[in-house]
């Protein structure tokens, strides 16, 4: 029997490979290739590429259908261009797909895409035969062990045969495509690791590669041999595991595992069925010229028995001591030999962990088992040290200091978890994204990890721990800051409630602390996709968006962002009513200018009509008194010249008055013809009444008088008068609409900028503002006004009078102190007969005072 020659491996601290071997330079990891994103849609991740090493395993479809109809899944595999198979491989297994070929898996199609090989096989399914074989952990029958053998055998014949070497034959890389009971349809999948031997050739390999449980003996050294007779070794390795229940190996860590292998046989006295014991026997011989290989086996397959190598009782040398035995450790019904198996089952079951370390019966066993590695697996001074101080500690109930002590020594090389969970970056991800969806166990295990810092701090020992000790301690920095960021930032009961500090929130400060930049990231994008769905703005919302130094911030932005939604959506209601108000004035403001142009007509006939009336009594008068001749010729030709311009001035101010002002303000409100119609319904109601009657009378009497003696002496009077009042109530008119105006715009401007409108109080000294005379009268005015009476009823004004009011309620008296009488109540009712007579008048006039508001059609407010 020939091998290859070992190939020389060389640490790549040596300078044995470039730093290109451990340099990522793919695009993705996780998903197909941008430039096969067209053809191939993405089914499911079966793996995800870690290191450069490992390759990217997808579930796909195959669009174009080239292979198989677009609805079968295919299995999309990525490689690292400096860690793909051997170009001879591919072609070989291209040729073993192309016929009939049972138990291998099919290559369909090789290609680059972004400068990295992919492969594209068929797909066999999800369950792979380490999956299977947890089924059945008591082992597999014999005739069930036949049915793997038969089928591997074929499998690794056929490759062999075309001079490839698998090297990585292990129960993760063996499908399981269909289940008959406990017959199974296998597929021996991933040929990454494979070399191609056309013609026993031989060629030194610069890499090694392989699981050392799996590795032959000679392919574990320094210098790894690559041939036949290790996949043969593999494959025994393998049929040991299903037979036996479990792994014919013990120790789980790396050197330890290889140290086993170089020094002893493997033990596979346990396996009860001879003819499977002898087929393990034959495959697991270190010498690998007196291994069994493919006629071997096709001969037990057949039934018979070839010769199997004598095999040593555990010593390689005669001289050599014999390996000791291990007592198991007993755990939740299972022994336990190897420290690693025992670990990861410690940490699986925390909860019955922390029960067997509370027991001292259970917890002294466990530490009598660790006495027993004081003397086996050839460990250094430091670790047997470690060991001594953890027996030590572990003779009083652990903490959880403790706890992870155990766990590193019983397995370091075990990726970094807690409870079950992974801690690496992947694994906190998930538990911290579980702990924000409140996953009751993701929860639990945040609150753990808040309470006991000295677990993130001990697990930073652990592969893919690194950086967790720095994790705890910035960490901490956030827990100790948000109690006064909450404070800081809660405006309310209901915002104290949504910034109180919970599970999800130290999720996310966890996050921050392990992946600052990536988290802070998210955090962003996030809240920039909450903000985008918001109606409007929240200032107070972009404020804590905007602060990025202050990861905090984002996080309480994103709690609170509920209240900024509620927030923005009553900000756009009352954007909505504003704009709607102000769309409903710009309708007014036009139909007011189309009524402007409509009743400029009728608005100057009551202009003409107010000035006509003013001005008709004159000639009258003056032709009065020249008829009579009371008055002197003089007078009346004075009278004469000045009626013609005085009227031709009293109509040009009233018009442009009403020019000015414009309708529907003009009249009646503020024109000439309004005041002479409200001038003579006052007198002609004050007539009604008795009081009326006689000063009607008393005014017609000093009319009479008046009017004789200005046709007597001053004819000229009225004119002049006239003039003289028109217009200075037309100045006053044109001045106090001038006012209105300005104090409309003001106000629509106002409401279109989204602020209070507040009339500006003009300043002392100023036109409008209250001078001391005026200010004199506000005392009397205040306690004379309208709301005199309420406030004196109210006791506002006179103390005494609430003492008086008092002393009314309790009884002994009536509010002005003295005792109550009938009498008294029915004099004041009697006095306020005269009073009462008033009252239909004083109601008549607010029945009209709210007619005339309600028919107006003035929308500047001028008319309340």
């Amino acid at each position: 029997m020939t091998t290859t020659p070992p190939t020389r491996f060389v640490d790549p601290a040596d300078g044995a490979f470039t730093n290109a071997r451990e340099r990522e330079t793919r695009p993705v990891l996780a998903e197909v290739p941008p430039a096969l994103a067209d053809r191939f849609p993405l089914v499911a991740v079966l793996s995800e590429a870690r290191r450069p090493a490992e390759a990217v395993v997808l579930r796909v479809r195959d669009l174009t259908a080239r292979h198989s109809p677009a609805e079968i899944p295919l299995v999309l595999k990525w490689y690292h261009r400096l860690h793909a198979p051997d170009p001879d491989v591919e072609h070989e297994l291209r040729e073993l797909g192309e016929g009939p070929a049972p138990h291998l898996e099919r290559l369909l199609e090789t290609g680059d895409a972004h400068g990295h090989p992919w492969h594209l096989y068929w797909s066999h399914g999800e369950e792979t035969l380490e999956k299977y074989h947890a089924d059945h952990p008591d082992g597999l029958p014999p005739d069930s062990v036949r049915a793997v053998v038969s089928q591997l055998h074929d499998a690794v014949t056929a490759l062999h045969e075309r001079g490839v070497v698998h090297r990585d034959i292990t129960p993760d890389n063996i499908m399981v495509q269909t289940r008959r009971g406990d017959t199974a349809d296998l597929v021996l999948v991933d040929f990454g690791a494979a070399v191609h031997r056309p013609d026993e050739a031989l060629e030194p390999r610069t890499d090694w590669r392989g699981k050392p449980l799996y590795l032959a003996p000679e392919a574990g050294l320094l210098r790894q041999t690559v041939s036949e007779a290790g996949d043969w070794w593999s494959l025994g390795m393998v049929v040991a595991q299903l037979a036996l229940g479990r792994h014919p190996i013990e120790f789980r860590r790396d050197e330890d595992v290889l140290a086993e292998i170089a020094t002893h046989d493997p033990d596979v006295t346990g396996i009860a069925h001879r003819r499977t014991r002898r087929l393990c026997e034959g495959l697991l011989t270190r010498a690998p010229e007196h291994r069994w290989q493919a006629p071997q086996v096709r001969d037990w397959l057949d039934g018979r028995d070839p010769d199997v190598a004598p095999r040593t009782d555990g010593r390689v040398f005669p001289d050599d001591p014999t390996r000791p035995v291990l007592r198991p450790f007993p755990f939740m019904g299972r022994e336990f030999t190897g420290t690693e198996h025992l670990a990861v089952h410690l940490d699986q079951n925390h909860v019955s962990a922390a029960r067997m370390l509370a027991d001292d019966a259970d917890r002294a066993q466990l530490v009598e088992w660790l006495g027993q590695f004081e003397t086996v697996g050839d460990r250094s001074p430091e670790e047997l040290r470690r060991l001594a101080d953890l027996r030590r500690d572990l003779e009083q109930p652990p903490s959880a200091k403790v706890v992870v002590r155990l766990l590193n020594w019983l397995g370091p090389g075990l990726d970094v978890s807690w409870h079950g969970a992974g801690l690496d970056v992947p694994g906190m991800r998930l538990l911290c994204r579980g702990a924000q969806d409140g996953d009751p166990d993701a929860v639990a295990l945040v609150r753990h990890l808040a309470d006991h810092g000295e677990v993130l701090t001990g697990l930073a020992e652990r592969p893919g721990g690194h950086g967790l000790d720095e994790t705890d301690r910035a960490w901490r920095v956030l827990l100790a800051r948000w109690g006064p960021t909450a404070r800081e930032l809660a405006h309310g009961r209901r915002d104290r409630a949504a910034l109180r500090r919970t599970a999800a929130v130290d999720a996310w400060l966890l996050l921050l602390a392990r992946e600052p930049e990536r988290t802070r990231g998210r955090l962003t994008a996030r809240l920039l996709d909450v903000r985008a769905e918001f109606p409007e703005r929240v200032p107070w919302f972009d404020a804590l968006l905007a602060a990025q130094d202050d990861d905090l911030r984002l996080v309480a932005a994103l709690l609170l962002s509920g209240r900024a939604a509620h927030e923005a959506q009553a900000l756009r209601r009352r954007r909505v009513v504003e704009e709607h108000e102000r769309l409903l004035a710009a309708d007014q403001d036009g139909l007011l200018a189309v009524l402007r142009r409509l009743d400029r007509l009728p608005t100057l006939g009551w202009a003409i009509l107010g000035a006509t009336v003013v001005t008709a009594p004159w000639s009258f008068v003056i032709g009065l008194a020249d008829v009579l001749g009371r008055a002197s010729q003089e007078a009346v030709v004075t009278a004469w010249l000045e009626a013609l311009p005085a009227a031709a001035f009293v109509f040009v101010v009233e018009m442009w008055t009403a020019v000015y002002i414009g309708p529907p303000f003009y009249h009646p409100g503020r024109s000439l013809a309004g005041l002479l119609i409200r001038s003579a319904e006052r007198p002609g109601r004050l007539a009604r009444t008795r009081l009326g009657l006689w000063l009607g009378a008393a005014l017609l009497v000093l009319a009479v008088v008046l009017g004789f003696y200005a046709i007597a002496v001053a004819p000229w009077l009225w004119p002049l008068a006239s003039a003289a009042a028109v217009a200075v109530w037309s100045v006053r008119r044109g001045w106090a609409w001038r006012r209105l105006r300005r104090a409309d715009r003001a106000r629509r401007e106002a409401r279109r900028r989204g602020r209070e409108w507040r009339p500006r109080q003009p300043e002392r000294g100023t036109r409008g503002a209250a001078g001391p005379g005026r200010d004199r009268w506000r005392p009397w005015r205040r306690e004379r006004g309208p709301e005199a009476g309420a406030r004196r009823r109210a006791g506002g004004r006179w103390p005494w009078r609430r003492e008086r009011e008092a002393e009314a309620e309790a009884g002994r008296g009536d509010a002005a102190g003295r005792p109550r009488r009938r009498e008294q109540g029915e004099r004041r009712g009697a006095r306020r007969s005269g009073r009462d007579r008033w009252r239909p008048w004083r109601a008549y006039r607010a029945r009209r005072a709210a007619r005339r508001v309600l028919t107006t059609t003035d929308t500047t407010g001028e008319q309340a």
